[in-house]
């Protein structure tokens, strides 16, 4: 299943608070983990930019 900004975007705006919902959509083949699992928040910054 293959989904588009548009859809994601849609989605949020029928399900989420106002204050939750999303700016921007950036689709990744693959989330930085450590070790343990968890996600690389740092690593997404610097590929992806702040915000």
């Amino acid at each position: 299943m293959q989904l588009t900004e548009e859809e994601v975007v849609e989605y949020c705006r029928q399900y989420l608070s106002s204050y939750k919902k999303t700016r921007k959509v950036i689709f990744a083949d693959e989330i930085p983990r450590t070790p343990s699992g968890k996600v690389q928040k740092f690593k997404l910054r610097e590929q992806f930019g702040a915000g």
